[in-house]
């Protein structure tokens, strides 16, 4: 009955939508070229033909003359689909073809056959047919180009770039972020008309600035295309070794022209939940454009806002998912009250605001000597609430509100872009761009210290100032240089010589724990002030920011070869090269103690990319194409890990890191409160063993060496199927690993995994009190293939879609996802062997297998458009680890659980009796029998633990459960006067959990990779209570019998519907 009313809801909300139409009145590349042969009536090419290429909507006008072998290209297009192309020659009818597309980066093809004409005749037009832009003869390697079409119709709930890009059958969204072919999200790059539009910091999972707050770098009303690149054998595109992305802009044309549109939805129009209790999202804004002078001047402007209220994902108190109780609560807050934590939040529902603001406006003009002047800036600002708990593991992640912080993000992008076409059929494009950004974490209340308190098997409690929001701000300047010069030759030669430089500044403060963090094992251990644990954070000199400088100098030439009348091909070869201009501070005391210098860092170090692409044609239609390319990629790795070195030298710039455990730790007071304490009471500094983060100075910036190979075939009326294959190495990837622990492992445990102390969180030290010296090395073993088929069919005749499959694997020996060196070495694998070992594993970015289908169609007697995206795609890897250190390396959540063959295994967990609270918070206790049935039960309902029976479990193999999301949308144009239109529509995010609660359910990323099993309290020998060392010694655990494997009560899994309303002239 439930799946009825709902189906009678939306079927009301779409007769409503529908019914009101009833009846109706009257540089990467950023430009296109138009290229072909000119021959006379017996197919003997013709010299010296002139060909004119007017863009009918600005009246541009572009030309060139033929060689001697009758061929021409004409450069420097705006991609559009009304060009004019009219060919003409003394004694020969001129010939006019039109409506000719442009595409962008893609070389359209025009050939002609001219007659001789004893006198002079009108030109005669032909009309392009236009049927297969997919295939072209210039494309080689894995792209997709997102059209205005696919932006305006499918459906899309934050309109940015993120919607669309996933559209691409190798791109997945599943992971830490967006990943192309399993390669690391932080290897992408991002720009708009050719120039960077990256947060090269590389904080946020987008790419994009403002990806902390929520931001989006443009707003899609004032983008006409996306074009996602996987592998370019141009060696225009650079400084990425994963993915491109570029946003080509829309702008004034002869016709003034603009749009009005708003998109809101809120509780109301989304399941019922617990947790979605008080939602809203409103997007708004306009866009206009048009001539300044007719033919000369063109302007488009397009401001957009957000408003967004979201619930925090995660329990409340209350919620059965934990067993959290109100007195438990109580006797959290009354302990920080009493030493004057007193701005403590609740623990109940929490809102998260994004507010955004995007400002985009540019300004063409049409110059004098075939020249084009583009001026635009590209304004965006971001604030947005972080906060979320957790209802799965050992013990969940549960803050109160006084945790949650605000980050704000500002940017400013000026661009001037110059484009000339010159007599010779040579073209030049400069770029000159400026990026400012300024981001910042806020907190909603005054600075203090954060405390966390463990309630063991229910849930580890926290209150007060986010760690690593007490001091965190980072600004950045980026100027780009970027100048590239085509030179046609002749035989078919197109010769290309260009340039592309970065010149970055960062000033970054990052002071975690500045206020202090104090952890506690138990409740009662915090109402008695006695930490198991205190950390702090202390600036050394002035506020502790750190200021690296960079750049990154690129050149590069290339040879685009029409070398037959089928066959494409491109030779080039970039260089790159990366350095600073200023260095991390020197430390004496680090040289003496492991003979490095932490001035030393990887400048100047030069890395080659070659590439080749083809493209043979082979019937000579662009009916059947087989296309593909190898060549090397280079880009950045995100400058946090390299500004790592500069933050943490031991003690001498940044913050210098200070933690006590529970035998050294300050007793927790008021007074130790309001002054944190800078030393432990054995009088430990913080200074004393500080952080050291090395790089190797022969260090390389991350490469890929890609091999694509396709088969393109055009089938019945404007379909097209693809058979491709993407083969991606890494040539220098990073892996990071501990210099301060002894170089090989002092022991083995009964499990079998190695060791590097004999007691957790004390691991053997090479410098006793040094132990944390982060070190980072280039390796070249991971690899990545991605084999896809798809058909597609460009929107023409009412209708167009896609529908494609790709079959994945990607291994790795580490999955870089963090920040700072310490959280990569932690987070980026875990491992029970050696931590140089360079075994490979399943990455983080792998996704097995991905669908992805779309599709469009536009009744023509009612204007009604229906369209939808698909998506179903394998989980998320992940491994189940301790909240123990197992292996004495000092860190946590990186240690692989062993997995026992049964209860008779010699190496299993000994159980102790658990004291705990049921869902209704009454008291509950299980003994250590009824545990193990539990425990064991578990690992027989997880695939991946029952298939590691007997051994430790292997890094990232277990998998969560497949993903299905369908969106739709339904628009309905309204009656209107001629030139005006006005539609509303209505988007269903997730619309099968609509139909079924159970179908299109997610579980959300952030909740694994890893995950936690189980939290021992002590290392014990096998079958006993006896304590022992991890040498000899099994895990003492408890484990909650109603422990969930997954949980699915996030905003993710349920469906939402999106109202939207329309005008445009």
């Amino acid at each position: 009955m439930m799946m009825i009313r709902r189906i009678a809801t939306f079927t009301a909300a779409l007769v409503a939508v529908v019914s009101v139409g009833g009846s109706r009145l009257g540089a990467q590349a950023t430009t296109g070229s138009v290229g072909g042969r000119v021959t006379g009536a017996n197919g003997e090419p013709l010299e010296a033909a002139q060909v004119q290429v007017v863009d009918a909507a600005t009246g541009r006008t572009s030309g060139a003359a033929t060689r001697t072998d009758g061929r021409y290209v004409v450069l420097g297009l705006e991609p559009g689909n009304n060009y004019r192309v009219t060919f003409r020659r003394i004694g020969y009818a001129p010939q006019t073809v039109q409506p000719v597309t442009v595409s962008l980066g893609q070389t359209t093809p025009v050939d002609m056959q001219l007659h001789t004409q004893a006198t002079q005749l009108s030109t005669v037009t032909v009309q392009a047919s236009g049927e297969n832009s997919i295939i072209t003869p210039t494309r080689t390697g894995a792209q997709t180009t997102i059209t205005d079409t696919l932006i305006r119709k499918l459906p899309t709930l934050n309109r940015s770039f993120t919607d669309f890009v996933s559209l691409t059958p190798q791109v997945s969204t599943n992971g830490p972020g967006l990943s192309a072919g399993g390669v690391n999200n932080r290897f992408n790059n991002i720009q708009i008309d050719g120039a960077t539009e990256k947060d090269l910091f590389g904080l946020g999972s987008t790419g994009q600035p403002g990806g902390q707050a929520g931001g989006k770098s443009i707003g899609i009303e004032s983008v006409k295309e996306y074009q996602v690149l996987l592998a370019p054998f141009d060696v225009r595109v650079g400084q990425f070794a994963g993915l491109s992305i570029n946003a080509i802009t829309k702008s004034g044309t002869n016709q003034f022209h603009g749009s009005a549109y708003a998109y809101g939805r809120n509780q109301q129009f989304q399941r019922s939940q617990p947790y979605l209790n008080d939602f809203k999202q409103a997007q708004y804004g306009f866009s206009a454009g048009g001539p300044i002078v007719k033919d000369k001047v063109f302007f488009f402007v397009n401001p957009e806002w957000q408003q967004q209220a979201v619930p925090a994902s995660g329990p409340v108190l209350g919620d059965p998912t934990i067993r959290l109780t109100q007195t438990q609560i109580d006797q959290f807050t009354k302990a920080l009250s009493d030493r004057g934590i007193t701005e403590l939040g609740t623990a109940g529902f929490v809102n998260r605001h994004n507010p955004l603001t995007n400002i985009f406006a540019r300004v063409d003009f049409v110059l004098p000597f075939n020249t084009t002047l583009i001026v635009r800036e590209n304004y965006a600002h971001a604030e947005q609430d972080v906060f979320s708990r957790s209802s799965t593991g050992a013990a969940p992640f549960f803050p109160l509100s006084s945790s949650l912080y605000h980050f704000v993000s500002d940017k400013h992008a000026p661009v001037a872009q110059l484009r000339t076409n010159f007599s010779n059929g040579a073209y030049n494009e400069l770029i000159v761009g400026y990026t400012r950004i300024r981001d910042a974490r806020e907190t909603p209340g005054r600075l203090q210290a954060q405390v966390l308190a463990t309630i063991p098997s229910v849930v580890q409690l926290a209150a007060g100032t986010d760690a690593s929001s007490q001091a965190n701000a980072l600004d950045q300047d980026t100027w780009e240089l970027t100048d590239n010069y085509t030179l046609p030759l002749p035989a078919g030669h197109r010769l290309t010589i260009g340039t592309q430089n970065q010149f970055y500044k960062a000033r970054n403060v990052f002071g975690a724990n500045s206020a202090g963090l104090w952890t506690f094992g138990t409740l009662d251990s915090l109402i008695a002030g006695l930490p198991n644990r205190y950390q702090i954070g202390v600036p050394v000199t002035g506020d502790g920011s750190v200021r690296p400088h960079a750049q990154q100098l690129s050149a590069y030439v290339q040879d685009d070869w029409t070398a037959t009348d089928r066959l494409n091909l491109t030779l080039g070869v970039r260089a790159d090269l990366p350095r600073f201009t200023n260095r991390p501070p020197f430390n004496a005391q680090v040289q003496q103690q492991f003979n490095v210098n932490t001035s030393e860092i990887p400048t100047g170090n030069l890395q080659i990319s070659p590439r080749f692409g083809f493209n043979y044609n082979i019937t000579g239609d662009l009916r059947n194409v087989v296309r593909g390319g190898l060549g090397l990629f280079q880009g950045a790795p995100a400058y946090v890990w390299l500004s790592n070195a500069f933050q943490n030298s031991g003690g001498v710039s940044g913050f210098a890191s200070l933690s006590c455990n529970a035998a050294t730790a300050p007793q927790f007071t008021a007074a130790n409160v309001a002054s944190p304490p800078r030393a432990c009471t054995n009088g430990t500094q913080a200074t004393a063993g500080a952080e050291v983060d090395l790089l190797d100075p022969d260090m390389k910036f991350p490469q890929t060496l890609k091999g694509d190979l396709a088969f393109d075939r055009a089938i019945g009326q404007g379909y097209v199927l693809t058979l491709e294959g993407l083969y991606t190495k890494s040539i220098n990837d990073l892996l990071y690993y501990n210099a301060a622990l002894q170089d090989a492992p002092i022991a083995s445990a009964v499990d079998g995994r190695s060791l590097y102390g004999l007691q957790p969180g004390s691991p053997s030290l090479k410098v006793t009190g040094r132990n944390a010296v982060y070190a980072v090395q280039n390796y070249s073993k991971a690899y990545a293939y991605n084999l896809t088929g798809k058909l597609e069919k460009r929107f023409r005749n009412n209708f167009g879609g896609a529908v494609a499959y790709t079959y994945s694997e990607a291994k790795d020996v580490v999955s870089l996802t963090s920040s700072t060196a310490g959280s990569q070495y932690r987070f980026g694998r875990v491992y029970a062997g050696s931590q140089r070992d360079a075994s490979l594993a399943p990455s983080a970015f792998e996704t097995k297998h991905r669908i992805v289908a779309n599709g469009s169609y536009t009744v023509p007697k009612t204007r009604t458009s229906l369209s939808f995206i698909y998506s179903g795609s394998s989980g998320v890897n992940y491994a189940y680890v301790s909240n123990t250190d197992l292996n004495g390396d000092n860190q946590t959540q990186n240690d692989p659980v062993y997995v026992p063959s049964g209860p008779s295994d010699p190496k299993t967990p000994t159980f102790v009796t658990l004291n705990t609270t049921d869902a209704n918070g009454a008291p509950v206790s299980y003994t250590p029998q009824q545990q193990s049935d539990a425990f064991f039960a578990f690992i027989d309902k997880v695939d991946c633990l029952r298939e590691s029976k007997g051994r430790i479990l292997g890094r990232n193999s277990c998998t969560t459960p497949w993903i299905n999301q369908t969106d739709i949308s339904i628009e309905q144009a309204l009656p209107t006067f001629h030139g005006q239109n006005v539609s509303i529509r209505l988007d269903g995010i997730n619309f099968m959990n609509f139909l079924n609660k159970n179908w299109g359910r997610q579980v959300t990323t952030s909740q694994f990779n890893p995950q936690v099993l189980y939290s021992p309290t002590a290392m014990v020998l096998p079958g006993t209570n006896t304590t022992a060392n991890l040498q000899t010694g099994v895990p003492r655990i408890t484990f909650n019998p109603t422990t969930q494997q997954f949980n699915y009560n996030n905003v993710f899994s349920n469906y939402t519907f999106q109202l939207s309303v329309r005008y445009s002239f």
